[in-house]
């Protein structure tokens, strides 16, 4: 599996600072959905710095984590490829991982593969669509008249929709049986938090801010502060986000 315009040499540090709180708004409702986990063998696909990981094994489990980002993780591992025998595990999480990847249907196989029968596969995506935080970076370019880039996108063949049915169907495809729905928390960070992520590169946004000559970067900061300054509550950045979750269940029965 390759980022597709995500992360890159020297960004763990500025992901697990920013993004990485972000997507961990999401990990109490993957929690829930595989537990009980005590004594389980789980595999954690897009590991990041590891949040995830250490959420699960405190939940009992036993917990191999992977990310095709050797600055993450310290080695690579692919999807499809991922270096494990069919049916190794009892449950796969992959956390925003299957919007990334070249062929989402092919990972999607591949972490089914590795899943044993009765065990479950969990998947997170970012749903299309604008968002909270999606309409406060639009306002800092506008006001800037920049124009975000158009983005990598996945041919049409390969791509799914981000949606709760989209996510939900590539599961099916891959032979599980699914459910999958929308859920959302309130993100609560340092009112900086956002910008170090964009400045660093971290995202679509971030090629867009981080691709700009430096006096453009200190206007746009200087946008994001007024636009940050009129969510702020008690000093801090608080704004409601959603995910898509889906649970696929691989048939069969689950030993033990």
């Amino acid at each position: 599996m390759s980022s597709r315009g995500w992360g890159g040499p020297g960004q763990a540090a500025a992901y697990a600072a920013t993004c990485a709180r972000l997507c961990a708004g999401a990990h109490p409702a993957v929690l829930a959905a595989v537990r009980p986990l005590t004594g389980r063998r789980v595999l954690d696909v897009g590991a990041g710095d590891g949040r995830l990981a250490r959420a699960l094994r405190g939940a009992g489990a036993h917990v191999v984590a992977v990310d095709p980002d050797p600055d993450m993780a310290g080695f690579s591992a692919g999807l499809p490829d991922l270096p494990f025998e069919d049916g190794a595990f009892d449950v796969v999480v992959a956390c925003f991982v299957l919007n990334h990847v070249d062929d989402p249907r092919a990972a999607a196989a591949e972490l089914a593969r590795v899943t044993a029968p009765g065990g479950r596969v969990v998947a997170t995506i970012w749903p299309s669509g604008t968002t909270a935080q999606s309409r406060m970076w639009q306002r800092v370019l506008d006001a800037e008249g920049v124009v975000p880039g158009p983005g990598v996108r996945l041919p049409e063949h390969l791509d799914f929709p981000r949606t709760v049915d989209g996510l939900g169907g590539l599961l099916r495809g891959a032979g599980l049986e699914t459910e999958a729905r929308e859920v959302g928390w309130t993100h609560d960070g340092p009112l900086a938090e956002l910008w170090e992520g964009a400045a660093a590169g971290i995202g679509g946004i971030g090629a867009t801010v981080a691709g700009q000559p430096v006096e453009v970067r200190e206007r746009l900061r200087a946008a994001y502060d007024v636009e940050v300054g009129a969510l702020a509550e008690d000093d801090r950045l608080r704004f409601r986000t959603e995910a898509v979750l889906a649970v696929g269940t691989r048939p069969g029965r689950m030993p033990g």
